[in-house]
């Protein structure tokens, strides 16, 4: 336990951002070849690696993944580790996770499983909802027939150590929206001989949020979330002839999400039919798909808390936030789950935010657990 805390504050002191996580997949590449990991799977896709191990005898492969990259945050913690990279911090925890999953291959090395095999999975550019896409794109995966899939989320506002979970969907579809309005500039005494966006702006906002459904209950959830908006410059003779605006929309499926991507650029598109003049481009950005738990994964995590003695929490709605893992529920009997850090923790994505080493060892139980019910369900 000593070596993965201390693995894992050195891997919170030098932070790397989605795909540029190349020092960060060294480290563990060299880490796993010191313990004995025979194979070891590099740069399948961005920094992606994948160690493999494999039991005396056939049977099935279960996939368990973890996250490298740390998000563009300044840390503001006060601790001998913090981060030595300016505007950068593991402020999202993958810190810890990268170290369960070592702990993890740890164990297994000295408990193999009887059979099948088992693939750890250090996933690039997950904050971007681009890595789980680029590795599963790669093809690598298709060389194993996967019968199941399973992450793990450190989760703030629980009691420590709780395994949170629920069966069905666990993560919402979230995609941001890229607006640019292009109009002319004009003195600002004479507005009218310019074309200024801010109306348009206006009407923008105002759509949006008259369009949120933001009861967590309900099916047709739907939230709409400003992010930035940019307009003209800071020069006060101008009229304002150029602005951006982007969105993050989250529903609780994917279809619903997509219906909704429909409605918005139909609607945007109808409010600057009569402003001929004024040009718009629409991108979308970082789509992550909603994580749905398979009914069997779901009960193996159960169980895994059970043997462990571990308080279980069922969530009785999804979590709000987004996770590429959803792209690999939608291929394999995959699910997710979470372990409490702590009711008064600092909320993810936080500057104070720092993972807690104690939950270090009940990661790597559960996942064992888990790898054990499906590996080795005589024992």
């Amino acid at each position: 336990m000593d070596e993965l805390i201390r693995i894992r504050k050195q891997l919170h002191a030098q932070p790397e951002l989605s795909g540029k996580e190349e020092k960060t997949s060294q480290l563990i590449a060299e880490y796993l070849e010191r313990v004995g990991i025979k194979k070891i799977y590099r740069h399948i896709s961005h920094h992606s690696l994948i160690a493999e191990i494999t039991g005396n005898n056939p049977g099935p492969v279960v996939l368990f993944r973890c996250e490298l990259d740390a998000l563009p945050i300044e840390e503001l913690n006060h601790i001998d580790y913090r981060s030595q990279v300016a505007g950068i911090s593991h402020t999202c925890g993958h810190d810890g996770h990268m170290s369960i999953m070592l702990g993890f291959a740890c164990e297994l090395l000295k408990q193999p499983p009887d059979k099948g095999r088992i693939l750890l999975l250090f996933q690039s550019a997950e904050e971007t909802g681009q890595g789980a896409k680029a590795l599963l794109d790669s093809g690598f995966l298709k060389n194993y027939d996967i019968d199941s899939a399973f992450a793990l989320h450190i989760m703030p506002g629980y009691d420590q150590g709780a395994i949170i979970c629920k069966e069905g969907n666990f993560t919402p579809a979230v995609e941001s929206l890229n607006i640019e309005l292009i109009g002319k500039t004009s003195h600002a005494a004479e507005p009218e001989k310019g074309i200024n966006p801010a109306n348009v702006i206006a009407e923008i906002i105002t759509y949006l949020n008259d369009l949120q459904q933001t009861d967590r209950k309900q099916k047709d959830y739907f939230l709409a979330t400003p992010i930035h908006i940019q307009m003209g410059k800071e020069a006060y003779g101008t009229s304002a002839g150029h602005a951006r605006i982007t969105y993050t929309f989250r529903a609780w499926d994917n279809p619903y999400l997509e219906r909704k991507k429909y409605e918005i650029e139909k609607k945007i598109f109808e409010i600057i039919k009569d402003r001929a003049e004024l040009k718009i481009h629409i991108s979308w950005d970082e789509p992550f798909k909603t994580n749905i738990n398979h009914p069997n994964a779901y009960k193996f995590i159960k169980r895994a808390s059970s043997l462990n003695n571990f308080s279980f929490i069922e969530k009785q709605e999804p979590l709000t936030w987004g996770e590429d893992f959803g792209l690999f529920t939608e291929m394999y009997k995959g699910a997710m789950f979470g372990i409490g850090a702590g009711t008064n923790y600092p909320a993810l994505h936080n500057p104070d935010y720092d993972f807690p080493d104690e939950l270090i060892q009940p990661g790597i139980k559960m996942f064992m657990t888990i790898a054990d019910q499906i590996l080795n369900p005589n024992k």
